[in-house]
């Protein structure tokens, strides 16, 4: 079988706090139904990847206070395929966890590291286009990483500067920034040179094991014994040694400070679900270019280019606005632009300090 050493690791842990007040501590983003499909975020990620990769291969990794929300979407995962952060530390940790407890059960293994948090036009497309992804790793000891052509100056997202030529689709990468000014943005679009960073990631554990020191300090055995590690022995380790390690995103480790990455500019239709902009953009808009999530039932009047998520079965009315965001859920209802992606954060982070945690 051509996916017998492929693996995948949904990467689920987060908090979500740009899509607040809808995504919550206690129950983020990942874990809710965004577009009223029936099916959570995670659901919709399992569901693409479960095509190509079998359930037994793919794994979790989520916060230890997730795992029976995990257990209660996905229920035909095994409970040991739910790895479990103790200490929330963004996906660079979280990744080399899950990518060491792969390579002793599969020493030839190649791994996907996939957000829980994307929306994919082609599945089709995004299957043939991995399956490739797979076949490089597998034959070379360097990381893979996806991006999408960068079509607008979208300061959300990340920007991966194109070097050498492998192939028709696959270069060396030359550079990579994190969410640039809308000038650099703009620079960066206008030369062609650049795309988008979807967050997908594929290796082989050969060339993530050379890493995970760089990744978890400490975290491997002082002895560094060959013999596998009992599932209560790595729990163990994890717990001891995980809060201790640094709070590094999987994409600045990879793309801002690995040598061997390349990247693979694919076609099967991204956008990343982090922040209401984004959300607003894949949305489904009227005439005036107001977008409502889910079945709320919204009535506009001299409004427009408006995002509105309300409760199921609730009703507004909304007048003179232009580029809001109206969002409620539970306690807190959020009125503001929507054009800052980091706003909502900058909003949750005060109201945790003047209103308290119940509301966050």
């Amino acid at each position: 079988m051509e996916n017998y050493n492929n693996y995948c690791i949904i990467m689920a842990g987060g908090i979500g706090k740009r899509l607040w007040p809808c995504s919550r501590k206690a129950k983020p983003k990942q874990f809710l139904d965004f577009f009223g499909t029936g099916r959570t975020l995670l659901q919709q990620t399992y569901d693409r990847v479960s095509r190509f990769i079998p359930t037994s291969h793919i794994y979790i990794s989520t916060f230890a206070e997730y795992t029976d929300l995990v257990s209660e979407q996905l229920p035909m995962l095994p409970v040991s395929n739910i790895l479990t952060e103790p200490v929330q530390l963004s996906t660079a940790p979280a990744a080399a966890h899950a990518s060491a407890h792969i390579a002793v059960r599969d020493a030839d293994a190649a791994v996907m590291a996939v957000p829980a948090d994307q929306y994919i036009v082609d599945t089709e497309l995004y299957e043939q286009e991995l399956r490739d992804a797979f076949r490089y790793v597998h034959d070379h000891d360097e990381f893979l990483a996806i991006g999408v052509r960068a079509t607008e100056p979208n300061t959300g997202y990340g920007y991966i500067q194109r070097g050498e030529e492998i192939s028709a689709n696959l270069c060396r990468v030359k550079s990579f920034t994190e969410k640039p000014n809308a000038e650099y943005a703009r620079m960066f679009v206008d030369s062609g040179e650049f795309l988008w960073n979807t967050g997908l990631f594929l290796w082989n554990v050969r060339t993530m094991n050379k890493h995970i020191k760089t990744l978890i300090p400490t975290m491997g055995r002082q002895d560094d014994a060959d013999t596998p590690l009992t599932p209560q022995e790595e729990l163990d380790i994890i717990v001891r040694h995980y809060p201790s390690t640094t709070h590094n995103s999987l994409d600045l480790t990879i793309l801002g400070n690995s040598q061997n990455v390349v990247v693979r500019e694919c076609t099967f239709g991204w956008a990343d679900i982090g922040c209401w902009p984004e959300l607003y953009q894949v949305e489904d808009k009227d005439a005036d270019g107001n977008a409502v999530i889910c079945d709320s039932r919204v009535m506009f009047s001299a409004s427009r280019n408006n995002l509105v998520r309300l409760p199921s079965g609730t009703a507004a009315v909304i007048r003179g606005l232009d580029g809001y965001l109206v969002a409620a859920c539970d306690n807190v209802l959020v009125i503001c632009p929507n054009d800052d992606p980091a706003l909502v954060r900058r909003l949750v982070n005060e109201a945790q300090m003047q209103l308290g945690d119940d509301f966050v």
